[in-house]
């Protein structure tokens, strides 16, 4: 059986080098998608990447003591509030996280790594406002003050100091209330069973883009907490109690007669015990003045505790294969929960294959598929044949084009274009053994789901390949069951990595699915992350293994209609070969990025944005929501000097925290016979300038749909024209205007580009 096979480790296929330039963006207006670009200039300060079709930048705004949080896949510490009311007052960023105390150094970090820090910004990330120690004071109104002898007022945690987890950060674009969501590590006195885990939510009262701030009273996102409690008295521990990880979203959606609700779901996994049952907080009415009515917590889910209607387990032994659940619900209340796993039975019957399960909701999470699918528990899922269908028109396309996939993996057939065979074994073992590629996907444990405007399913997972071996007819399939007779799992051959499947409605017609490869990760999910200590002195060390730490981060845009969808993950970017391990030795991590503008059935090239050299940017994030023309990016980045926990592990030190936003004004992708992909943006676009603030030198970049007058005039602070830049007709496309401010005093400034009468403005700052 598959997950019976012996893993063996390979080396990777791709060579790596300090000094080897990263994937950038693209320099021209034509994007070839199996293109990768040129390299960039490395960022000093705030990092920016620009070209003629993207741009990125992002700022640092605080620290973490201890970043595990951040390094999670399940909570969401980054939102967007979108502009419902269409006059830039709504719009902005609220991002959360666990906050490091001050000062914390080499030599002293005092304090708990349990302080929840909170920032804001408006629409441009030009000015965060952050805010401290939002979690010291309980809802029974017990709080916390430090004291270096311990004396001060202590909270009910296991070390009477605040206890933040895995934060998320929600907003609603109808209120604009930042609402941060996490959970306090309190104790088994006051949380319940082994832990205590008490989720626990604040709001502020003032906007994103407002500079003030004003968190109210924090306040018991599990009505079952907090009975009885009181400064000095003791009382019952919460129900369902010791509630951990929570997978949070707000919901823009709508009520029964159309007009905008906010709702507001809430997935905790309770460590009590040794189910670990999934639970599902609701609010069907988060008010506007930002409280959150929350219904008492309803079970939804769990490892061991999933039965069929005669009370057997739905998965493999019960336990042990299958992830943790995630969800996604669009603003017409249409959404799924999935799951990847083994079902009970994959030993003797059909889905053979760790795929995906999945259950729908159509009333914004209130009630879920509760029959057909798998042994009629309500979970559907992905099958064996669909499954090898799609991997099996995978490899037929790379194979039959191996000089375009020069990465992918072939099938042994695979000829050039002068019709030499180019496929070839692979030999991995001292066994004298030959393999092969065969046909079958693996959907691993990190994954991501969206639900799309129209109720289609995304699912973006983490995903192995096979290989069988094939001596004495290993690669045959002799019992037509669960694929060839020697099926291998391999996450460090070419091809594992990130994958994309897409149905546009997997419950009516659970055949139409497709798949497309966003990103290898072979590289990096086959390197020494530390497990034999041979690259614990490049503080590469991980705490899990690297399929884990490197996840998928796929979005939507909000916008009515669109086909936009936007993805993101942190992998290695430059490694160097160890002759001792003969194991490649990672150097460096950055961000990549891609979109997609045909809901994921093709995406551009994954673009290394951040393309730093000693900083490892991980924790990847992608903010809840984008726009057709920008997304939110949220990552930390060790500071391996600030040890915070002892250990070498990369969450155990002081971690920057950063946010940013990548731009990409892509907007169509029409093929022409060489397979070509042509980017022309759809309408005039206006970028910020980069550097900004400058001196004395900055770049304007903008682009047309078609050749046309364009004026750009520079204005001071009270609105008097400066200078007019530019003057003259512009060809469709993509184009840079470099601003030279040599002879102007500092100051703020803004420019206005006019093009067939529609005018655009942005502000720049001159520091002299």
């Amino acid at each position: 059986m598959i997950r019976k096979v012996i893993t063996i480790v390979l080396l990777s296929c791709f060579v790596f080098s300090e000094s080897s330039d990263k994937i950038t963006a693209q320099e021209n207006s034509r994007l070839n998608i199996s293109d990768n670009g040129s390299a960039s200039p490395k960022p000093k300060g705030p990092a920016y990447t620009n070209s003629r079709n993207s741009y990125f930048s992002y700022f640092l705004i605080d620290s973490s003591k201890n970043g595990y949080g951040g390094f999670l896949e399940t909570n969401s510490p980054l939102a967007y509030s979108y502009d419902e009311t269409d006059d830039g007052e709504n719009a902005g960023w609220v991002a959360v996280y666990r906050q490091a105390p001050t000062p914390c150094t080499s030599s002293s970090c005092p304090e708990t790594a349990g302080f929840l820090g909170v920032a804001k910004s408006d629409a441009y990330q030009e000015n965060w406002v952050v805010s401290t120690r939002i979690n010291t004071a309980y809802p029974e109104g017990q709080t916390y003050q430090y004291t270096p002898d311990g004396s001060g007022a202590q909270l009910p945690t296991p070390d009477g100091a605040p206890g933040a987890r895995y934060p998320s950060a929600t907003i609603s674009s109808y209120y604009n209330k930042p609402t941060p969501v996490w959970n306090e590590y309190a104790g088994a006195a006051y949380g319940g069973g082994d832990y205590g885990g008490v989720p626990m939510y604040t709001f502020d009262f003032f906007s994103t883009g407002n500079d003030l701030t004003n968190y109210q009273p924090i306040k018991h996102l599990n009505d079952g907490c907090g009975d009885g409690w009181g400064v000095g008295q003791t009382g019952s521990p919460c129900d369902p109690p010791d509630l951990w990880n929570g997978n949070v979203q707000m919901i823009d959606g709508y009520d029964d007669n159309g007009d905008p609700k906010a709702y507001l779901l809430a997935a905790y996994t309770s460590w009590a015990g040794t189910t670990y049952p999934r639970y599902m907080i609701r609010s069907l009415a988060v008010a506007g003045n930002g409280l959150i009515q929350a219904e008492t917590p309803e079970y939804w889910q769990a490892d061991t505790s999933d039965v069929d209607d005669s009370g057997n387990c739905v998965w493999y032994e019960c336990t042990g294969y299958t992830g943790a659940p995630d969800f996604h619900v669009n603003r017409e209340g249409t959404g799924y929960m999935a799951v990847t796993s083994y079902s009970a039975n994959s030993d003797t019957e059909e889905p053979a294959s760790h795929t995906l399960f999945f259950k729908k909701t159509e009333d914004y999470g209130q009630s879920w598929t509760e029959d057909e699918g798998l042994m009629n528990s309500g979970y559907h899922y992905i099958s064996d044949a669909v499954l090898d269908e799609l991997s099996d028109s995978l490899l037929t396309l790379w194979s039959s084009n191996p000089e375009q996939y020069p990465d992918k993996p072939w099938y042994p057939w695979a000829t050039d274009s002068d019709g030499n065979v180019v496929g070839d074994t692979i030999n991995f073992s001292d066994d004298d053994a030959d393999f092969f590629y065969t046909k079958g996907l693996f959907l691993g444990y990190s994954y991501d789901v969206v639900t799309d405007n129209r109720g289609g399913l995304h699912f973006a997972a983490s995903t192995g390949i096979y290989v069988c071996k094939n001596a004495d007819g290993g690669c045959e399939d002799s019992d037509g069951f669960a694929g060839a007779d020697s099926l291998y799992l391999r996450t460090d051959f070419p091809g594992a990595g990130m994958y994309h499947f897409y149905n546009p409605d997997p419950m009516e017609d659970p055949d139409n699915w497709t798949a497309t490869m966003i990103q290898d990760f072979s590289d990096s999910w086959g390197a020494d992350w530390g497990s034999n200590g041979t690259a614990t002195a490049a503080n590469n060390t991980l705490g899990s293994d690297a399929w884990f730490y490197f996840y998928p981060n796929i979005r939507p845009s909000h916008e009515e209609g669109s086909d936009v969808m936007w993805y993101a993950a942190a992998n290695m970017s430059s490694a160097a070969y160890n002759v001792d391990s003969t194991l490649y030795e990672p150097r460096d991590i950055d961000i990549f990025m891609a979109k997609s503008v045909n809901l994921g059935l093709s995406w551009t090239e994954p673009e290394n944005v951040t393309n730093t050299t000693g900083l490892k940017e991980i924790g990847v994030h992608l903010a809840n929501i984008g726009s057709d023309y920008e997304v939110g990016v949220f990552c930390q980045v060790p500071n391996f000097a600030v040890s915070t926990a002892g250990t070498a592990q990369m969450e155990d030190y002081l971690n920057y925290v950063y946010v940013g936003k990548y731009e990409n004004d892509l907007e169509h992708l029409s093929a022409d016979q060489n397979d070509d992909k042509e980017v022309l943006p759809s309408q005039f676009a206006l970028k910020q300038n980069y550097p900004n603030p400058f001196n004395p030198v900055t770049n304007i970049s903008y682009s047309i749909e078609k050749s046309s007058n364009v004026t750009l005039k520079l204005y001071d602070v009270r609105g008097g024209l400066v200078q007019t830049l530019l003057s003259k007709r512009i060809n469709a496309g993509s184009h840079d205007y470099t601003l030279d401010a040599s002879n102007l005093p500092s100051g703020v400034y803004f420019y206005t580009m006019s093009v067939n009468n529609v005018s655009k403005t942005k502000k720049l700052i001159l520091m002299k």
